[in-house]
């Protein structure tokens, strides 16, 4: 079972309490895993002067452990990193996929939690899911079944859920 004990809830200060921190802290509870610190200036994300921004999640994933995740979303496994390029060209945020399509991540300016995967701020800005070696997510799939209405977005399950009540209004 993945543990999140003393992951969830927590204020965000870039550096200390972040997406990356959290992927460090989540790896090291569930996995006895030692990810690396990687040192993340303010908006490193963002250009500089010269047009240029760090890319320190691509740039990094192999030295913290990490593999590329080839195939389709269907291939990935719990425990996989999803990474997402959030109004940025390079990626900038990071969750760990969680049994049921969930995400648990640290958002800028939130506090730590688990939501669905399938929020378009998450799903549209993917751009590589990355799998640690010595993590087996396969084992977690026994763990639980999938409700596919889970991975739908809540404006299509309330409309449903309308039709379904004879209230939809079209």
């Amino acid at each position: 079972m993945i543990k999140t004990d003393g992951l969830l809830g927590l204020e965000f200060e870039h550096g200390v309490n972040d997406c990356y921190s959290l992927m460090r802290r989540f790896y090291a509870m569930n996995f006895g895993i030692d990810v690396p610190d990687l040192a993340r200036p303010d908006s490193w994300w963002d250009k500089d002067a010269h047009g240029k921004s760090l890319n320190l999640y691509l740039d990094h994933y192999a030295w913290a452990g990490f593999g590329l995740v080839h195939g389709r979303p269907q291939d990935w496994l719990p425990g996989d990193v999803i990474l997402m390029a959030i109004r940025s060209e390079v990626a900038n945020h990071g969750a760990i996929l969680l049994p049921r399509g969930q995400i648990l991540h640290h958002f800028l300016g939130a506090l730590s939690q688990i939501e669905p995967y399938s929020r378009p701020l998450w799903r549209d800005t993917t751009v590589a899911v990355l799998r640690h070696p010595q993590v087996d997510g396969t084992k977690f799939l026994q763990e639980t079944e999938i409700d596919a209405m889970e991975l739908v977005p809540q404006r299509i399950r309330d409309m449903i859920e309308d039709a379904r009540q004879g209230t939809l209004d079209v």
